[in-house]
Order: structure tokens, then sequence, then C-alpha cells
């Protein structure tokens, strides 16, 4: 093994990526990470490998690669799962969706983007919440339903408001004014009005986000926030306002190497030169940057683009390029709306099968736990059978026995329950068990234990309960089915039991039901409707 590639060599390597980031040099660092990542993941360095694929997401973040952030987030996504990182995995999952929907991925972004929202509300995580229904909200945007997108960026304001971090306000408020630009776009030239005043709430969710830039130690956000402000400022007509705030959002863009964001801050400040009338300038600024965009399959900023391109050639009389950039510009619609219709087309498919699945998986939990409390329960009475007495009671007297807690268990009886059948009938005889059974239940504590084990035989097993305290309260179960009212069930039909009881110690459930058995056998010798306690164990 290469020094470089053993513990010690990936860590240096991987500071030096580091190094690289903070000189600026944003390219060289993240190859320098997907290089550390491949050869910590060939090494079983599972850890080196967790952050060198962290630190090629947040390059791609800053380079605005989002074919970059795909590939890198599919390789990272699952070590974040199973690390349990919930915080940088849900990160990671946002990203994701902005970079697909950046690259007219609609389908995988919708996948994602409800993945982390199912994520979030299974967690009960608010912050997770608020940010993933946010990149929802972003994600319809982008496919042009920037109605929807608003309804939901509001519901995600709504949720951050009830988390004390400024991070989590700042990044919905940004994005909820990013939606609200898009609607204008939408907008203006339809409804006008409706355009205007989408744009002015942009202005004031930007304001309310860049109030708590100072609170935000990554550079980025000043870029995001700015450029989003400046923009709406632009639409707003307030040109004095935005020029000033899109021209240093664009020096600190391009400074940092922010390549996704230095594009779509050079398109508004192009749309301001054309408001200014200098069509030969903002032709030359979208040249400069129209291959880049394009190589990296920019899809939203490359309508922008070729909006604005349209509209200062066609105000420069140069026809032939208007129409070609319009045509560009209609291409780059039809695209996104045909895949919007897709993804949600295969999203509602997918997701209907998943319903279903889930249901028919639901549905077989459920007849198995059915099958296996009808395997322990008794089907008449609804007790507790042998196969569960025999399942469950052998950990509980261990437990009792660990602590030398009192245990008794009683075998009983109804007397001459063959003649109760022959004169009143079997039907009679299976009510006369039934209600053995709630008479029976209804007298006990839910800790105790009842099981009907036979035709007519029943198990009583109390827990911390004294010799003594058990006899008294078989006996007065006893009593009790002696003195019900049994002649209104049946003319001349009388019931009692016979009780057999022996005490702990000696835990062991065969020997206890062995001596349990043999008393009752001795109640029924001694004339039946009788208590016999057994003798102690070994005696």
């Amino acid at each position: 093994m290469n020094d470089d590639d053993g513990p010690q060599g990936l860590a240096a390597r991987l500071a030096g990526v580091t190094r690289l980031r903070e000189a600026g040099d944003l390219a060289t660092a993240r190859d320098a990470a997907r290089a550390v990542f491949a050869d910590a993941a060939a090494a079983g360095a599972d850890d080196i490998a967790l952050e060198a694929g962290l630190a090629c997401y947040a390059l791609d973040l800053r380079l605005g690669d989002h074919v970059g952030m795909l590939d890198d987030g599919a390789l990272l996504r699952p070590r974040l799962e199973a690390s349990g990182r919930r915080r940088e995995l849900g990160d990671l999952l946002r990203r994701m969706v902005l970079s697909a929907c950046e690259l007219a991925r609609f389908d995988l972004a919708l996948t994602v983007a409800h993945d982390s929202c199912e994520a979030a509300r299974d967690q009960a995580d608010d912050r997770e919440l608020a940010l993933s229904l946010a990149a929802l909200g972003a994600c319809f945007e982008r496919m042009g339903d920037a109605w929807q997108g608003e309804r939901l960026m509001s519901e995600a304001l709504e949720v951050a408001l009830r988390v004390d971090e400024p991070y989590v306000r700042m990044v919905v408020l940004n994005n909820l004014c990013a939606v609200c630009i898009g609607r204008f776009y939408r907008m203006r030239g339809v409804d006008d009005a409706d355009a205007l005043a989408a744009v002015e709430r942009a202005v004031e969710h930007a304001r309310a986000a860049q109030a708590m830039l100072p609170a935000m130690p990554d550079p980025l956000f000043g870029v995001f926030v700015d450029g989003n402000l400046g923009e709406a400022l632009l639409h707003a007509g307030r040109l004095e306002e935005a020029e000033p705030l899109l021209h240093e959002a664009l020096a600190r863009s391009q400074a940092q190497g922010f390549h996704a964001q230095t594009w779509r801050i050079t398109c508004s400040i192009a749309e301001l030169e054309i408001k200014h009338g200098l069509l030969h300038e903002a032709l030359a600024r979208l040249d400069a940057i129209g291959p880049a965009a394009i190589a990296a399959r920019q899809h939203a900023t490359l309508i922008r683009l070729h909006q604005a391109i349209y509209r200062a050639a066609r105000d420069l009389g140069d026809t032939f390029r208007a129409l070609r950039a319009l045509e560009a510009h209609e291409r780059l619609e039809r695209e996104r709306a045909t895949r919007q219709l897709r993804a949600q087309s295969e999203l509602f498919v997918t997701r209907a099968e998943t319903d279903r699945v889930r249901q028919e998986a639901l549905a077989a939990r459920e007849h198995a736990r059915r099958f296996r409390d009808e395997a322990r329960r008794d089907a008449l009475t609804g007790l507790a059978n042998r196969r569960d007495l025999q399942e469950q009671l052998p950990a509980r007297l261990v437990a009792a026995a660990a602590q030398q807690r009192p245990v008794s268990l009683a075998v009983i009886d109804l007397d001459h329950f063959k003649r109760i059948n022959d004169r009143h009938g079997h039907a009679q005889g299976d009510r006369v068990l039934v209600s053995i059974a709630r008479l029976l239940r209804d007298a006990l504590r839910q800790s105790d234990v009842l099981a009907r084990v036979g035709g007519e035989e029943f198990v009583v097993v109390l827990f911390d309960t004294s010799p003594a305290g058990a006899f008294e309260v078989l006996e007065r179960l006893r009593h009790r089915v002696e003195a019900h009212a049994w002649e209104g069930d049946a003319e001349g039909l009388a019931v009692t039991l016979s009780v057999g009881v022996a005490h702990a110690p000696g835990y062991d459930l065969v020997p206890l039901f062995e001596r349990a058995d043999r008393a009752l056998y001795r109640a029924k010798a001694e004339g039946r409707n009788r208590l016999v306690v057994a003798e102690p164990a070994g005696a």
C-alpha cells in the first residue's frame, strides 16, 4: 500500500483539500477530494471517505456543478444514511433536489424532495421539515408551478418560525424570495398586476433574509440573498437600489468561485443594462457566460439567458438573432413542461403503487398478528390457551424466582361439567364456560394470569400475592361462581368449582402445575366444590 493510501496519508491529503479550498482553488480542491474519497473507500477507511464525500459535495455547491452534485451525492448518501448523521443527510438531499431541478431532472427532484419531507415528518423534526418543504417548493417553482411552490414555501415559513435557528428562517425566506421571482417571470406579460405583486413580495422576503446574514459564516449565503434581492429590486423598477447590490454580489461571487450564482447575477445585470438601453453591453455580457452555462446544463439560467438575448436583439433590430434566441427559449420551456408532466405522472403512479404495496404489507402483517393471537387464544372464551401459557409463563416465573417473589398457581375444574352438557345441551355448556371466564377475569388483577387449558379446566397464576392472600382470592372466586344466578340461564342449572393451588418456591412451571393438579384431584376426591392447597415443594 502506498503511504498516501494509509490512514495518516489519507488524512493528510484531506487536510490538503481544505488548504486548496481556502486558497480559492475550488476545482483542484474538488478533484483532490474525489481522489481521497475513492482511495479511502477502497481502503475501507470509512470515516475519511465520509469526510471526503462531504468535501466534494460542498465544493460542487460552490462551483455550481449540479451534475457533480448529483454524482457525488449518490455516492455520499448511503454513507450518511449508515452513519446516522441526519442533519448532513437532510442538507445533501435538499441540495440534490435543487441540482436536479436546475438540470430539469424533475423526476429525481420530486422523489428526493418527498423522501426528505416524509423523513422529517416521521422524525417530528421541525427544522428538517421546514427546509425540506422549502426544497419541495423550489422544485415546483422550477417546474413552472410557482403557485404551488409559493404555497409550500409559505407552509415552510410557518414551520421555520417555530424553530429557534436563524439559518433555517434565512434559507426559507431566501427560497421564498426566489419562488416569488419565478412567479413574476411566469406572469410577466400575462397578468402584470400579479407579476408586480409577486416581485414586491420577493423584495420583502429578501429584506428579511438579508437581516439574518450577519449571523451566517458562509459567504455563499450573502451572494445568494443579495443576488436575489437585486434581481427582485430590478423587476420592481428600483434600478438605483438594484444596480450596486448586483455588482457587489457579482464581485463576491466571482472572487469566491461561485459559478452558478455568477451566471445568474450576470443575467440580472444584463437585464439591468437592457433597461438602461445598453443593448450591446448586455449582449456581450450574456455571450460571455453562455458557453459555460450551456456546458453546465444550467436549465433555469439558460431560460433567462435566451429570454434576455431575445429582448436585447429585438430592441437592436437584429431579427435573426432575436428569433434564434426566442426559439431556444421556447424549446427549453417546452422541455421543462414535458419533464414536469412526466415527473408528476411518474411520481403519482409510483406513489400509488407504493401505497398499494404498503397497504398490502400492512394487511399481511395484521393477518399474521391475528393468526398469532388466535393461535394463543381460546376461541370460545377469548382467554389465553395452553400454548400461550407455556410460552409466556416460564419467563415470568424466572423473573419472580430471581427476586424470590411469591407466586401461586391454581388449577380450576368445573364440577360435573359432563352432566351439565348432557342435561342442558352443549350450547348451554359453552355459555357456562364463557360465563365462568368472565366471572374469573372480572375478579382478577390485570397482572394475574388466566387461561383455559382444557375442556372445563382453567389455570390462574397470582403474582406478588402471599399464600394466605392467594387462598382468600381463590376462595372468593369459588364462592362467586357458586352464588351466580345460574337458574336464569337454564332451569335447575347449578355450577361449582374445585380448585387445587400450589405456592412457590418451586418456580419451574411443570412441577408447580403438577403439584396444583394433584391438589385439584384431592379436592374432587373430598367431595368437590372446595379448595385444596398442595404440599410445599420437596415435602
